[in-house]
């Protein structure tokens, strides 16, 4: 006997399907809008970061403006006056800078919640000078028709060891036993005055607006520098320090018609560390645009100067300060100056063998009065 069974049918198989795809989707959906959340987030705390970098550079541009700052720390809300819906608070914190400097070290920070409650803040360090702004701003704002102030607040223009007369002008005697002396206005350096009747004895410490005596009120320029000598082979721009035969200075002037000739005044020097060189200075009366040109030449008193053994050769001190690949600007010792509208300092010269060449350009260290520094000490031929 056969007993025959009806399958069962299994049902609720779709309905199983559809339930995990929609719990698929519904955990896409929600992480798509976790993401974009979170993206909203960080762009938001971006915004936040840039708007407090903001605060903290006004803040720390605001004390920049100041000559004194406070050591303590100081706690404002920046949200007042603001554009923005978010709190900000901006902590200041002042401190001596470290090694005594003239300075303080500041340390601002900004800090806020973000919209999810978390803190978030930036910092910013710096270290401002103690000096007042108006000192360093003043350096590129001169008033027109003034120079730079030098030693004892005159003009840098000044000899250093010009006395100062107390009534707004220095003098100097160009040769210590001379009779004459150069009076110079303290504000502008220019040589407003030469004197021909000092006493030989009055060294130019001792000279007063009384003892000077009756001086030419010309207005004019100086041009000075030093002659020195060497007879090594060969020889040596750093090392010379030979024992100076005398000379004259003579100025050859052009450019125009001049009112008055240069007056030029030599001197040798032994200086207490035995340095020995010969000092010039030239009075140089311009034309009436304020300027004038020329060239100035060492005349031999008992020595010769030429190209043989027996003769020197005259070099000047000249190099390139300026890079420009040329000596062209008269502060530059060249050849001959163009157009000098102020007083000249510096225009060296250096005697050697004639039968030697004038030594070239070269780094080398001198002793001065702050430690040695680096001059360059490049020559060349002047006369013949």
């Amino acid at each position: 006997m056969r007993t025959s069974t009806t399958p069962r049918r299994q049902r609720g198989i779709g309905l199983l399907d559809a339930l995990i795809a929609f719990l698929v989707l519904s955990l896409g959906m929600l992480a798509i809008a976790r993401v974009q959340g979170q993206m909203r987030l960080n762009a938001e705390v971006a915004r936040q970061r840039s708007e407090a970098v903001r605060l903290a550079q006004e803040d720390m541009e605001s004390m920049r403006a100041f000559g004194v700052l406070a050591s303590e720390t100081h706690t404002l809300d920046a949200s007042a006056g603001h554009a923005t819906n978010t709190a900000y608070r901006v902590v200041r914190q002042i401190e001596p800078a470290a090694a005594a400097l003239p300075a303080k070290t500041a340390r601002i920070t900004v800090g806020w919640a973000d919209r999810q409650g978390g803190a978030q803040q930036i910092a910013l360090a710096s270290v401002i000078a103690g000096n007042a702004p108006a000192y360093s701003g003043a350096l590129g704002l001169s008033r027109p028709g003034t120079t730079a102030k030098g030693p004892f607040g005159r003009s840098a223009r000044i000899p250093t060891a010009a006395k100062d007369l107390g009534d707004g002008h220095s003098a100097f005697k160009p040769v210590g036993n001379g009779r004459v002396a150069f009076v110079f206005d303290n504000g502008s350096g220019s040589l407003v005055g030469r004197c021909t009747a000092v006493a030989p004895i009055t060294p130019t410490s001792g000279l007063t607006a009384a003892n000077i005596g009756p001086c030419d009120t010309r207005s004019g320029k100086l041009l000075s520098g030093v002659v020195r000598f060497s007879s090594a082979s060969p020889p040596d721009a750093a090392q010379a320090n030979e024992a100076p035969p005398s000379l004259s200075i003579a100025m050859a002037m052009t450019g125009g018609t001049y009112a008055a000739a240069p007056a030029c005044s030599t001197e040798p020097i032994t200086s207490a560390n035995g340095d020995r060189f010969v000092a010039w200075y030239c009075a140089v009366y311009p034309l009436a645009s304020g300027q004038w040109s020329g060239r100035a030449s060492l005349v031999p008193v008992g020595w010769t100067i030429g190209t043989s053994a027996a003769d020197k050769r005259v070099c000047r001190y000249s190099a390139d300060l300026d890079g420009s690949g040329a000596v062209d600007a008269n502060i530059e010792h060249p050849a001959a100056w163009v157009g000098v509208d102020a007083s000249l300092p510096n225009q060296n010269f250096l005697v050697i063998k004639g039968s030697e060449h004038c030594p070239t350009g070269r780094a080398a260290r001198v002793a001065g009065n702050n430690g040695d520094v680096y001059v360059d000490l490049g020559t060349t031929q002047h006369q013949p």
